[in-house]
């Protein structure tokens, strides 16, 4: 039982000796320089930050966004 108890405790040493390690690498190579950058870089001139563009083929995400508002005002009319 001692062998497992040690073998438990240097396990726990080293998984949280390497995520001290991962932080430290990722402060000095920079990773943590620019946090907002990082959640623009998947956007482009195609695909403008705020606008949705993302639809099942055949499908306008304008046309739809105000179909399913006019429903829900719709539904809450009802249940007025």
């Amino acid at each position: 039982m001692a062998i497992f108890y040690g073998l438990l405790l240097a396990s726990m040493i080293l998984l949280g000796g390497s995520a001290v390690y991962a932080l430290y690498w990722a402060a000095e190579d920079g990773q943590f320089a620019n946090m907002d950058e990082g959640s623009k870089v998947i956007f482009d001139e195609r695909e403008p930050e705020g606008e949705i563009t993302d639809a099942f083929p055949g499908i306008d995400p304008k046309r739809e966004i105000a179909r399913k508002k006019a429903r829900r005002l719709m539904k809450q009319a009802t249940n007025s």
